[in-house]
């Protein structure tokens, strides 16, 4: 409790006594003579308790009181009036310009300290109000938060960031208890909203070790005195005089993970209404986390699922579906911008000839390792897919044929030179046909899969492990 008084008196006498009579009982008091000078000090250091005279020059005590209850302080401090004034009406108007309480002159120190004291205890209590109004509004924070976002992260910074803005922490962070033995990852750190799921190794943690066997909170107030932390006492030689708070997050008797605190606020570390609290908040982060993560983890199967539909399973190029909606929308987007379009159709020579050589297996591995050049020799913007069996495809977009033609040679040099796994003296060749938009006959995309199809073919005729243009 800080026992802070403020006296606003005129009379020196009255003055000398009152500081005398606080002063020799403990309290910490600052003096005005007048009601300006007080409300100048009220504006640098807030008491717990004002004396406040009535009759004084220029401001009287009625005046004064206004003054100072139409000020934004916090917390809010008692007035008493002190007054040689006794009768009813200057107690009433006292009372109703804000003031809490009335002595009347001359003071009796009993009457004085008790009246006092009385009053601290009512602003503690004031006190203690806000504190768990404040405590609830930010736990309605919280749970708003956690009903309204499923993303983990947003989640997890406006918990430790509202946590630590109540217990005034210099750290506030969340740690997952991992299934590996001594591993964990902070998930979650309001002095460095950047970190996510770094990974802590909790054998350099022995207070985390604590919560976790004990399934309680565990409030330290001497980081590097304390036995506890003997072991890590090198590496926490830096955070002396600070205090710490690990409490639990605990699910069907299993701690899933802490709520870490630390702070240097404080002589006597955190307040049992702290860390009731923080045991609210870490009840309910569980179930925010588990919610968060289920739905992160449903939105990444949804997505896995909705790329497995258009790839091809083998390969991982797109399949035969995806390149001809991707070729529906490019030739529709060449006619609209009256721009360029190109497409590759290729086929490997002779591959039947590898399969029954060496075997599908052998004839798959040559099928990924032919994605995976022709995947490495386009452009970022061209759209690869393998069209069906042996057969691939590439689209173009904002290509002339020529530049489609260079860029069907570099894969057929690439695919000839490469050697492939699994086979002995055996040269892969594949036929490239090429076709472009705008081409007389070319109306669609079906007419330019035409194209491109006939070209091919003719390379095929024209011995194959060559490169031919769609004819018009």
């Amino acid at each position: 409790m800080t026992n802070k008084v403020l006296i606003i008196e005129d009379s020196l006498t009255s003055k000398a006594i009152l500081e005398d009579i606080l002063t020799q009982n403990g309290f910490e008091t600052r003096s005005a003579t007048n009601g300006k000078e007080g409300l100048r000090i009220l504006s640098e250091w807030t008491p717990n308790v004002i004396l406040l005279d009535l009759v004084m020059p220029g401001m009287d005590g009625f005046s004064v009181c206004r003054e100072i209850r139409q000020m934004d302080l916090h917390p809010r401090p008692s007035v008493i009036i002190v007054s040689v004034k006794g009768d009813n009406e200057s107690i009433v108007t006292s009372l109703a310009n804000g003031a809490d309480d009335f002595i009347v002159k001359p003071i009796k120190e009993p009457e004085l300290i008790a009246r006092v004291t009385a009053q601290q205890r009512i602003r503690d209590f004031y006190r203690e109000l806000e504190e768990d109004k404040r405590n609830l509004e930010t736990i309605l924070d919280i749970t708003s938060t956690m009903a309204a976002s499923l993303d983990p992260s947003e989640v997890l910074n406006t918990i430790v960031s509202k946590v630590a803005g109540v217990t005034q922490a210099v750290r506030c962070s969340i740690v997952l208890i991992a299934n590996q033995e001594n591993e964990g990852y902070v998930l979650a750190s309001h002095e460095d909203p950047a970190v996510r799921e770094l990974k802590i190794d909790l054998s350099k943690y022995p207070e985390i070790q604590q919560v976790i066997n004990t399934k309680a909170p565990l409030a330290l107030e001497d980081i590097v005195n304390n036995p506890i932390m003997n072991q890590v006492k090198e590496s926490v030689k830096d955070f002396e005089g600070m205090s710490i708070l690990i409490v639990p997050i605990v699910f069907n008797d299993e701690v899933l993970g802490t709520l870490f605190l630390r702070t240097r606020k404080k002589v006597n570390g955190f307040s049992k209404k702290e860390i009731d609290f923080c045991r609210i908040v870490a009840n309910a982060s569980f179930h925010a986390l588990r919610n968060a993560r289920l739905f992160e983890k449903v939105v990444k199967e949804k997505d896995y699922l909705k790329e497995m539909a258009v790839r091809d399973h083998l390969t991982s190029l797109y399949n035969h579906n995806f390149f001809y909606s991707r070729l529906d929308e490019e030739f529709e987007r060449a006619v609209r911008y009256e721009t360029p379009l190109a497409l590759i159709m290729m086929d490997i020579d002779n591959f039947k000839q590898i399969n029954d050589t060496y075997g599908h297996r052998v004839g798959d591995m040559v099928l990924k390792e032919i994605s995976a050049l022709i995947k490495k020799g386009v452009r970022k913007t061209d759209i690869v897919a393998r069209y069906g069996g042996e057969e691939f495809s590439v689209i173009l977009p904002h290509t002339l044929v020529k530049g489609a033609v260079d860029e069907a040679e570099r894969l057929r040099e690439m695919i000839e030179s490469h050697a492939y796994a699994g086979l002995v003296n055996h040269k892969v060749t594949i036929s490239v046909g090429v076709a472009s938009y705008p081409q007389k006959g070319a109306m669609n995309s079906g007419d330019l899969v035409n194209h491109a199809d006939d070209a091919l073919y003719r390379a095929k005729w024209s011995g194959k492990n060559c490169v031919k243009i769609a004819e018009v």
